[in-house]
């Protein structure tokens, strides 16, 4: 392979970035993978603790605390890969 890759990536339900840390883990000289949009939204709390870090580690840019059914698919940036996190039926309320 020619250069490097870059692998638009969407991440849903990203918690605090497990997948976004995991890919970027795996970023190498053939493939990067560049997360374009994100959204993490917990729907019966007023606090947002996870987006909330997920933020403060990755910026705000491109990132949405809201309710994904409520999002335009407009919104969304083109993309080659869609991940989206696991429940975390310990923690999550969802």
């Amino acid at each position: 392979m020619t250069g490097q890759k870059n692998i638009r990536t969407v991440e849903l339900f990203a918690g605090v970035g497990g997948f976004r840390i995991g890919l970027e883990k795996i970023n190498n000289s053939d493939k990067r993978y560049d997360v374009v949009w994100s959204n993490q939204w917990e729907p019966s709390t007023k606090t947002q603790h996870a987006s909330d870090i997920y933020c403060a580690r990755f910026g705000y840019a491109n990132h949405a605390n809201e309710d994904l059914s409520k999002v335009k698919v407009s919104e969304i940036p083109e993309h080659d890969l869609l991940v989206g996190g696991f429940p975390c039926q310990d923690y999550s309320v969802a």
